[in-house]
């Protein structure tokens, strides 16, 4: 008997190994196991390859000026494309027809605005040429030149410290930008934004002179958010006036940009008695005109915040909004600090 359960429990003991080599075998199989570095660089390869085939007809039929200008060193990122159903062409007597940017329709105004990357050195001239065309009258900065130790913006903007005027070329075409004042912004209600307006002059390039104003919102954090106060309302309102499109830029002209177009959006709508449309609804609009409109989970919350306070100071809210609103209020700050 003694010999029975020994066999036994050595056939027990043999069937546990190969099960346990069957399970071994397949979590490999089934990419169970941990990875090795070259695993991963080998999947990695393959994923990325799949994608390419997947994704690139779709952006090259999207964004195929974007693409040829990439060698041409026009974009600032590679990865932020300029859409070509409604992007902005120069015309007229000009080199080449590229700039990134795209022109965004708000509900009653169709070229509201000009959503644009910062301008590189060597697209200053198209940036400002851009602004003569299409008789740019505010322009709208929201980065700095240097944010956490990167060149974010080239410094396209005479001064009155540096120089009162600034000449950019592009292939035997100048436009000239010269400095007439300067001030900071003191808003009607209290904020801590800092905000500088420069008055400028343009001209150049066979385009008739025109007058600009350039507002450089100075403390709006790169993928962040300011004070959700009033300041960006009372900037759009001073900028509803231009006639022509309003040039928005940071760095990429997405992020920043996109939550303050977002913003306008909701208020063309207030303004003009329409029913505002659903937050999802208008961001999708955005985004089909220019790609990737509003970067970061708090930017998307930060236009929310700022109409419900803005809402809430009109008298626009009921109780029951009023209590919405506050629990929202709650929650924001506890994500943006």
């Amino acid at each position: 008997m003694d010999q029975k359960m020994s066999s036994n429990k050595k056939n027990r003991s043999r069937s546990k190994t190969i099960r346990e080599k069957e399970k071994e075998q397949s979590q490999k199989n089934t990419g169970f196991d941990e990875p090795t570095t070259a695993d991963r660089k080998r999947e990695r390869k393959q994923v990325i390859q799949h994608l390419t085939k997947l994704l690139n007809p779709y952006f090259r039929s999207k964004m195929k000026a974007f693409k040829e200008a990439q060698e041409h060193g026009k974009n600032r990122y590679k990865d932020v494309g300029c859409l070509d159903n409604n992007r902005v062409k120069l015309g007229g007597n000009w080199p080449h027809e590229y700039i990134h940017a795209n022109y965004v329709a708000t509900p009653t105004n169709p070229k509201r605005f000009i959503c644009t990357q910062a301008p590189l050195e060597k697209t200053c001239a198209d940036f400002w040429y851009m602004c003569l065309q299409d008789r740019v009258e505010t322009i709208f900065m929201l980065c700095n030149y240097t944010e956490k130790g990167a060149k974010k913006c080239y410094e396209y903007l005479p001064t009155e410290e540096k120089q009162d005027t600034m000449t950019f070329k592009e292939k035997g075409q100048k436009v000239t930008v010269k400095f007439e004042s300067s001030s900071s912004i003191k808003f009607r209600e209290s904020s801590s934004a800092k905000v500088t307006k420069t008055m400028l002059t343009i001209e150049g390039a066979g385009c008739e002179k025109l007058k600009t104003t350039h507002y450089h919102w100075i403390d709006w954090p790169d993928r962040g958010v300011p004070t959700a106060d009033n300041a960006i309302l009372e900037l759009l309102e001073k900028a509803r006036v231009s006639k022509g499109p309003i040039v928005v830029h940071c760095s990429a002209g997405i992020g920043r940009t996109g939550s303050v177009v977002m913003i306008e959006y909701v208020m063309d709508q207030l303004i003009n008695g329409q029913t505002i449309e659903e937050s999802d609804k208008i961001l999708q609009k955005i985004r089909e005109q220019r790609n990737n409109s509003v970067q970061t989970d708090h930017q998307y919350l930060f236009v929310h915040q700022v109409m419900l306070n803005f809402f809430e100071k009109r008298g626009l809210l009921d109780e029951t909004t009023m209590g919405f609103h506050k629990d929202f209020t709650d929650q924001y700050s506890k994500c943006v600090l």
